[in-house]
């Protein structure tokens, strides 16, 4: 089992590479899981879904509403 100094480097080194490439691989991943236009791509309706409701929701809490008349109570 005694090892070489060569072998140990030679063995570091391809597992370097090795994490590196799997490295890579994952921030791809995260990227295109992160990535609105992927989903967007995928299934859009939900998401149209959602900005008409969002958009209905800001209309209403931001359109004044009309008031009623003012009713005058004489005493």
């Amino acid at each position: 089992m005694a090892e070489t100094a060569e072998q140990i480097l030679h063995e570091i080194e391809t597992r370097r590479e090795s994490l590196g490439a799997s490295l890579d691989t994952l921030e791809s991943r995260v990227k295109q899981q992160t990535d609105w236009k992927t989903h967007f791509a995928r299934n859009p309706a939900p998401i149209l879904y959602g900005a008409l409701g969002t958009g209905v929701l800001l209309a209403l809490w931001l359109v004044p509403r009309k008031k009623p008349y003012a009713t005058y109570h004489w005493a």
